[in-house]
């Protein structure tokens, strides 16, 4: 990008070509006041603080907004413009509610602190603001207009990073607010309380509920680490104050990991469980005692006796990977037995085995980052709700469709995740999605859409493939097959991303046949295809890797060992693990699997281990303990290893 040369304050500085005033300066150390400006968003010119005067412009002008060109003489401040500026955060102070001391946002507010730059300790204008509502019915956040400065940060970070469109200004004049659809209260509305307005507000007009009052930015620690939720592996900023968990919020906005969702943002902030502190064994009137780790180490040592060989494991994948090594090395050193499984093993299987009828190996890096999703000209979303599993995926399905105008084709027998961006929704039977994938198939191959050499050999494979028996079969007709071949055929860069229901439903078939869609239309990436296969484990894919999704060779063990961590179970694996004769929990919560337990072990939560994960795009990626585990709460490598201990065994970590 070409160089340019500008005099700032009497001083040349040089910046990129298409850079604002504003960005040069600030690259160059330059302080400008701004308000309205975050980086990231576009900017507005809406607040003025920015103001600067060029030489040849008649009055001063938005240096956010203002193009930079070579030999521009600019100054940033001089008499006149300091003035100006305070004049702006007078007005600014009388139009509303701005009494500090009864702000959550107090000591962390930007317009606070350009009052006392500014030495703001009286206003010459009267006070003129009405009193507003407060919206505070949203599970996780607040909007208190009293406020609000009308800076349109929010609204841009709900249009420009989460892509969703809810907030946007109301009324006018003086009347003025930011509202959310039709002026309805952020619990009605299409909020998905993503959250990146509260991170953009500089004031304290909107807020997490969660935090309020625990502590501001000065006095926390900041530590980033990887979300613990999703494979998705988003980037968190973790702040901490006196080993408590205060507000997480996103490094970098603009990233395309940096929306972060509700999941990322405020769940795990929510610790309403009971925690697990000790060990607890069942006793004989079937209640729970607490009592020493080498008691419960000797209970599971004479419950492994009598479960024999039929004695099995399971791991949660929301744990890093040299806490699953460990174990793994556990259940088959110290146990002895190779039957080891993750909740979301099933789904492995099952698309590993596809990819081994596509490529001969069941290898999962054949697959293309979500990066490339922003920028896809079609994306088809099969049998997977991203809103709710992956929601960071959805921000980026919605930007591709809203922004990137690319054509959006879902996939599902009865909900339409993306109401407002889908160009064609296929309703199919339950259970005929594969049947479905197939078709598209035939109907690119038959209409000579297809792009690459592998379509002979798909081709006759599907000879015997007839379109009016998927139509019957699926319930789509023949025109809207049609159709949504066509859209997805003819896009250079179309992505495919599905999900468990798919899986289940279709089987290794209908992972092959997506494969063999993205094949035989070109859509790939350098070695890789534009496919995404959603995984709701943050280390799923690391889990995986290290063996352990070979699954339980009984339908039913006599005895299993869940390291659960502090994840949940769905009710299909509870009602599975009642049937069990003797089972060992290792969790951080009470719960319904803890209640069924006969051995309880407690375990750390997510802010209290460190490690690495392998996200679901194969990066690898480390995590950082941010809290110090609670008296009589040991990382699960310690446990593992003293169990290891009693029952005679040694577990080596390496």
């Amino acid at each position: 990008m070409n160089e340019i040369t500008i005099t700032v304050n009497g001083k040349q500085v040089k910046g990129k070509a298409g850079s604002t005033v504003l960005e040069i300066c600030q690259a160059n150390g330059i302080d400008i006041p701004t308000l309205c400006h975050l980086y990231g968003l576009s900017d507005v010119g809406a607040c003025r603080m920015c103001v600067v005067e060029i030489e040849r412009e008649r009055r001063p002008v938005p240096s956010c907004t203002y193009p930079a060109r070579e030999g521009l003489v600019v100054q940033t401040h001089t008499e006149k413009l300091e003035k100006y500026r305070r004049q702006i955060l007078e007005l600014i102070f009388t139009e509303h509610n701005h009494f500090c001391m009864f702000c959550e946002k107090s000591g962390d507010c930007e317009l606070q602190k350009l009052g006392y730059q500014y030495q703001m300790d009286n206003v010459r204008y009267p006070y003129t603001f009405p009193s507003l509502s407060v919206d505070s019915l949203n599970q996780y956040i607040t909007i208190d207009h009293n406020r609000c400065i009308l800076c349109g940060r929010c609204i841009r970070a709900c249009r420009e990073i989460a892509a969703v469109n809810t907030l946007d200004f109301g009324q006018r004049g003086w009347k003025t607010t930011v509202v959310a659809d039709l002026n309805q209260p952020l619990d009605e509305s299409s909020c998905l309380n993503c959250g990146p307005c509260v991170q953009a507000c500089p004031t304290g007009t909107i807020f997490n509920k969660i935090n309020l009052y625990k502590g501001i930015t000065d006095d926390c620690e900041q530590i980033e680490t990887v979300c613990p939720d999703c494979g998705v592996g988003c980037e968190l900023n973790v702040l901490v104050r006196d080993n408590n968990l205060v507000r997480i919020d996103a490094p970098d906005l603009t990233s395309p990991r940096g929306a972060l969702c509700r999941m990322g943002r405020f769940e795990l902030l929510e610790q309403t469980q009971s925690r697990i502190t000790s060990p607890l064994v069942r006793s004989k009137d079937c209640e729970f005692e607490e009592c020493s780790l080498d008691s419960a180490a000797q209970r599971i040592s004479a419950g492994l006796k009598e479960a024999k060989a039929s004695f099995a494991g399971m791991a949660s994948t929301k744990l890093p990977s040299e806490t699953l090594s460990l174990f793994h090395k556990f259940i088959s050193g110290v146990i002895g037995s190779d039957s080891i499984d993750t909740p979301d093993g099933a789904s492995y299987r099952i698309i590993s085995e596809g990819i081994a009828k596509f490529t001969g190996n069941g290898k999962l890096d054949i697959e293309c980052s979500i990066e490339e999703i922003p920028g896809a000209d079609c994306i088809m979303v099969i049998g997977a709700d991203p809103q709710k599993t992956n929601p960071v995926v959805g921000t980026l399905i919605r930007r591709a469709a809203g922004q990137g105008k690319a054509k959006l084709v879902v996939v599902h027998p009865s909900r339409d995740a993306f109401p407002l961006w889908t160009d064609l929704w296929l309703k199919p039977k339950a259970g005929s999605e594969a049947a479905l994938l197939t078709g598209l198939a035939k109907v690119i191959l038959d209409k000579g859409l297809a792009k690459s050499g592998k379509a002979d050999a798909i081709k006759t494979s599907l000879n015997r493939c007839e379109v009016g028996e998927v139509t019957r079969t699926t319930g789509i007709d023949k025109e809207t097959l049609e159709e949504a071949a066509e859209i997805y055929a003819r896009a250079e860069r179309g992505i495919i991303i599905y999900g468990e229901n798919l899986v289940v439903s279709g089987g290794a078939d209908a992972v092959a046949t997506i494969l063999n869609l993205a094949s035989i239309t070109a859509n790939q990436v350098g070695n890789s295809l534009r496919v995404v296969s959603l995984k709701s484990g943050a280390n799923s894919r690391g889990a995986w890797e290290l063996g352990l999704a070979k699954g339980i060779k009984q339908d039913k063990p006599k005895g299993l060992y869940l390291l659960l961590s502090d994840d949940t179970v769905d009710e299909k694996l509870l009602n599975w693990l009642r049937e069990i004769d003797f089972l060992v929990v290792q969790a951080s919560y009470q719960s319904p699997v803890t209640a069924i337990a006969d051995v309880v072990l407690p375990s750390p939560i997510w802010a209290e281990r460190e490690g690495k994960y392998v996200d679901m795009g194969g990066r690898t990626l480390e995590i950082k303990q941010v809290l110090e585990p609670g008296e009589g709460v040991l990382q699960d490598k310690e446990i593992l290893m003293a169990v290891s201990q009693t029952m005679g065994k040694e577990l080596v970590l390496r």
